[in-house]
């Protein structure tokens, strides 16, 4: 099992393992895009049979996960392939035989009636066979399908899901591989090899056909042509490069293109700019006339004259032009169904070796595609994830969670990774916050609220400094119970698309199906009211996803069928303030928890929270200074990262400080 892992390991690093000094980079400009390509010192042999090497244990792999997804079907249709891998090379023989016999009837005068009918019955029933066998193969290929991209919807939903934060918002993080991309491997790879043991049983029954002329001199010949592109032809999958738009004319008009879509619509309508969008496109297609936008992958295989596309096709005709030349000098070895099968057969023969080449290219990509696959679905967390459980149930009163947490952040400095800014977005942070405290942080936008938020609940981890919870490091506890303790009610009111009961019930997912339960907590959040109003309450989806196709309705609104696709499209449309209520009942930990409410929402919100703070730790980040101020236990004021104030509403407003000024601002709207 560790020789596995190893060598399936070596195969997911394989691109990786090249030397610096072994590489070149260069770069070209191919159209609107810019591409960088690395030059290696490798063959191209030594490429190919790295690339083989290193892809077997994938393949290993491969097989053994759609074995496992489904064994009878793919069984079916591996035996379906081989099928397919025969019957050209086997219907060719039987029209050989027939040709042959209709031949000899001619010539003699005496039909061998039959040899002829007896050949014709074969020809028929094997071309019954031959599609009872296709239907079989194409149903086993539609079910395997499904299955094997349902697996692997849930294998990639599966790894998304186990990402911590940072790991989620890494630019490698995100992979373009989808299930269909990874099926559609699966089949190249498989196809690869049925179009191989096609192309053999071809070659055998050339070297039969043609053993009196010349057999292996002719089927040399057919072979030319194919290995000649195979060997010439270039592409994009053996290089390693990327490739940005770098045209700045082109890059204006995919930001105009994304104007067009529904998240500027409201606006684009509100402030007539129509016209000016298509103006200004206009103005920027025509700076664009004669400069491509294809892919820039085509930057590889293009050609600047057409000397490569002739001596091609002359090297095709070989074949033919041997087989007339030979007929000239040895007539006798010679028939015309003999002519007539050689062609054919070397025309099949050509096909299928491009057809291996072309798959040969496929496969390769499917390689990568199925590294991809795999890659998407190993997760390596930058989180370090600790091993003691969440609360320490076994430990004295004071640290088993059940007063609230307590916090202790020592000189805490923290910037987003990537993050363009020059300054960090927390600067040596120190904080206490006891078991059972109401806390609540203010200060102006950018201040560093959230992000103290996203550090106490352990979404992030200090670039600098500690934070102790409970009296032990953060990191030393296991993740997932840290964030099974600890929720967040943010100001992106995130509701998300299943029922209103759901939605409610997942804040305490091990009692999700107790509807008394849920429509309590309904209740006691405020949301029962509208809820209420619905037709199907609290099982009432909220943007359910619905697919849907049309043909031949677009703007034919007059036809009956057009209206039922109308109300396929209808959504359950809530507000902000009712998406506030539906995520408060959810959570208890809050970021901007009243954006979204009116001024009667909000107390009612916050009177419900502080009802319920017995045995909670609350933390708040608030831009309005109202009830929960009044009442908190802690106020904690920010500024450009820093913790500038802390203290209670009276203590900081007798300072004259930083808060008192914001809370100042506030007041004088008000009064004035």
């Amino acid at each position: 099992m560790q020789d596995e892992k190893a060598d399936l390991k070596e195969a997911l690093n394989a691109t990786k393992s090249k030397k610096n000094d072994e590489i070149f980079i260069d770069e070209a400009q191919y159209g609107v895009w810019t591409l960088k390509v690395a030059r290696s010192v490798q063959s191209r042999v030594e490429l190919y049979w790295n690339e083989l090497r290193m892809a077997y244990p994938l393949f290993v792999r491969l097989l053994a996960d759609i074995y496992s997804v489904s064994p009878t079907l793919f069984t079916i249709f591996i035996a379906c392939n081989v099928w397919d891998g025969i019957q050209d090379a086997l219907g060719m023989h039987l029209s050989s035989s027939l040709l042959r016999k209709i031949e000899a009837g001619l010539v003699s005068g005496i039909p061998d009636a039959r040899g002829i009918v007896m050949s014709v019955v074969l020809q028929l029933l094997c071309s019954v066979a031959f599609a009872y066998i296709g239907w079989h193969n194409s149903r086993a290929l539609r079910n395997l399908q499904t299955e094997v991209t349902q697996h692997f919807q849930f294998t990639f939903m599966k790894a998304t899901l186990e990402k911590d934060l940072p790991t989620s918002l890494e630019a490698t993080s995100s992979s373009d591989i989808s299930a269909n991309d990874a099926w559609e491997a699966i089949s190249n790879v498989i196809s690869f090899f049925s179009e191989l043991f096609k192309v053999a049983s071809q070659l055998l029954l050339i070297l039969h056909l043609s053993r009196t002329s010349g057999g292996l001199a002719f089927a040399l010949l057919c072979v030319v042509k194919p290995v000649f592109s195979a060997m010439t032809y270039t592409t994009w999958l053996d290089k390693v490069c990327f490739a940005y738009a770098s045209n700045t004319d082109y890059r204006r008009m995919m930001s105009l293109e994304s104007l067009a879509s529904d998240n500027y619509h409201q606006d684009i309508i509100s402030h007539n700019l129509g016209a000016w969008i298509i103006k200004e496109y206009q103005k920027i297609r025509k700076a664009l006339t004669g400069i491509t936008d294809e892919h820039p992958y085509y930057y590889f295989s293009r050609r600047d004259t057409p000397t490569y596309d002739i001596f091609a096709e002359v090297l095709g005709n070989l074949p033919i032009a041997y087989c007339a030349i030979l007929a000239i000098f040895r007539p006798s070895a010679f028939s015309v169904a003999s002519i007539a099968i050689l062609q054919q057969s070397a025309l099949t023969l050509r096909y299928s070796l491009e057809k291996i080449f072309r798959s040969a290219e496929e496969v390769r990509g499917a390689v990568h595609s199925i590294r991809r696959t795999y890659e998407a679905t190993e997760v390596l967390n930058l989180m370090e994830d600790g091993n003691l459980a969440y609360p320490r149930v076994d430990e004295k009163e004071e640290w088993n969670g059940e007063k609230g947490m307590s916090f202790d952040l020592k000189d805490i400095t923290f910037a987003y990774p990537g993050s363009e800014k020059t300054s960090n977005a927390l600067n040596g942070i120190s904080l206490s916050i006891k078991p059972g405290q109401l806390v609540i942080i203010v200060g102006a936008n950018g201040s560093g609220k959230s992000t103290l938020i996203r550090i106490l609940s352990r979404l992030y981890d200090p670039t600098d400094g500690t934070v102790l919870i409970d009296g032990r490091p953060s990191k030393d506890y296991r993740v997932r119970d840290l964030h099974r303790a600890t929720a967040i009610l943010s100001q992106e009111n995130y509701v998300y698309p299943l029922t209103f009961a759901e939605n409610i019930g997942l804040g305490y997912p091990e009692c999700s199906d107790d509807m008394a339960l849920v429509e309590e907590a309904a209740k006691e959040g405020g949301a029962a009211e509208f809820i209420g109003k619905l037709k199907n309450g609290v099982q009432t989806i909220l943007n359910a996803h619905v697919t849907h196709f049309h043909n031949n309705l677009h703007g034919n609104r007059e036809h009956p069928l057009y209206a039922e696709m109308e109300e396929l499209k209808k959504k359950i449309d809530i507000s902000g303030g009712e998406k506030q209520r539906i995520a408060a009942i959810k959570f208890v930990a809050v970021d901007e928890p009243s954006s979204a409410l009116d001024a009667e929402g909000e107390l009612q919100l916050f009177n419900r929270l502080v009802d319920v703070r017995q045995g909670k730790t609350m933390v708040f980040v608030t831009h309005r200074f109202g009830h929960l101020t009044k009442h908190a236990d802690l106020i904690v004021c920010m500024k450009d990262g820093l913790i500038v104030e802390t203290g209670t509403h009276p203590e900081l407003m007798e300072n004259k400080g930083e808060y008192a000024k914001l809370y100042d601002i506030q007041t004088q709207a008000f009064a004035n």
